[in-house]
């Protein structure tokens, strides 16, 4: 959507005052834009129309403004969008008059709910199984394989996948490694079955930290893409390097080549189903409905939020007792997985067995050396 220039600047100066995030300025830009299309006026221009309007004393029942945000919000609903996305876009433009710039909207008439398009719901059978998840991972590259396993077993949200670093990769096994360079971090992980990661997250839509973990075939998986990536990786690196539009558009590709179609109005394969489908599959294999929502850093009431923390360790070891609900391709029944403090202390007990051998080794110097001056 080609947007006039001073259209542009408005959108960004009114989001950037607000300090809003690039998916919400995004969503500002499509629905001001939307909205300009439309009326086939530049938006500044529409502005400047209901600027005149309250500097001359039009009545808001008689005003073109109202007649304006009407037509767009049934606009919308005959072209078939959800009662959500037109009440997204129609809120976004009003926000614009009434806060970026001092314009009164009145009150607008309610919709009629029998001629708004409800969201077909989605079942169970909709989401992924795993015979689906193996046969699309045979059809992507070592990144897209890497993404989707991660998700699947994370229960992360698209967003704060794409926004995690090698920095957060090498925080989450660091009780695997000890150590803070990138090489020596595979080096030291390549190749191994057992590792599970812990995940300190924050959910940037609902504001809240939280820990998850995934699964070992997922790290695997993740360091064989970070092995052959030729990008130079430093710890501040994207791990995975990807945009959210080629991400999309990638699950698009696969569910018109796989002829999926639709679950609701959505792609029947998207990275949203992923996430749906860590949730079914932990819930059907027994985890409470509060623990699944503490993986997926779903928000709770202040009260049970300030009051109520969940163990991390706790629920480590409730997610690997049911990870072989997540995981795709390996047998779980045949890894062996050990707790951060275990492997604390087996590192431990390895430092001092080095440290040990390097002493005998220092004893027996000295000793030949005594021997050979007393000769």
């Amino acid at each position: 959507m080609i947007m006039d220039k001073k259209d542009e600047l408005i959108v960004k100066n009114f989001c950037y005052e607000r300090g809003l995030k690039d998916v919400t300025i995004k969503s500002y830009t499509t629905a001001i834009g939307l909205y300009s299309q439309f009326h086939e006026m530049p938006f500044h221009e529409l502005l400047d129309e209901a600027e005149r309007e309250e500097q001359e004393g039009v009545k808001w029942k008689h005003s073109m403004l109202r007649s304006r945000l009407l037509a767009f919000r049934n606009h919308l609903l005959e072209k078939g969008h959800l009662a959500n996305t037109v009440k997204g876009y129609t809120s976004r433009v009003r926000t614009v008059y009434e806060e970026g710039y001092d314009i009164e909207i009145g009150r607008m008439p309610k919709l009629n709910q029998k001629n708004v398009k409800k969201a077909t719901p989605i079942s169970y059978n909709d989401l992924p199984d795993k015979e689906l998840i193996r046969h699309v991972l045979k059809m992507v590259n070592p990144l897209m394989k890497a993404i989707i396993l991660f998700m699947t077993s994370s229960g992360c949200a698209k967003r704060e996948t794409l926004n995690l670093t090698i920095q957060d990769f090498i925080d989450a096994t660091y009780e695997y490694h000890q150590k803070s360079d990138f090489d020596d971090v595979l080096v030291e992980l390549y190749g191994r079955d057992d590792i599970v990661p812990s995940w300190s997250l924050r959910r940037q839509k609902t504001n809240k930290y939280y820990t998850t973990f995934s699964s070992p075939e997922s790290t695997a998986e993740i360091l064989h893409y970070l092995v052959i990536d030729e990008r130079e990786l430093t710890n501040s690196s994207k791990l995975f390097n990807i945009t959210s539009t080629h991400l999309n558009n990638t699950f698009g590709k696969i569910n018109n080549q796989l002829k999926l179609g639709k679950a609701g109005a959505y792609n029947k394969f998207r990275s949203h189903m992923l996430r749906k489908f860590h949730a079914s599959q932990l819930y059907n294999d027994g985890l409470s409905m509060d623990e699944i929502d503490e993986l997926q850093g779903r928000g709770k009431d202040q009260t049970r939020t300030s009051y109520f923390m969940e163990d991390p360790l706790r629920l480590r070891s409730k997610y690997i007792e049911h990870l072989g609900a997540l995981t795709i391709n390996v047998d779980v029944e045949k890894l062996s997985f050990k707790s951060p403090e275990f492997m604390q202390i087996e590192n431990e007990n390895k430092r001092l067995n080095e440290e040990l051998d390097k002493l005998r080794s220092d004893i027996s110097i000295i000793k030949e050396a005594l021997g050979n001056s007393l000769e």
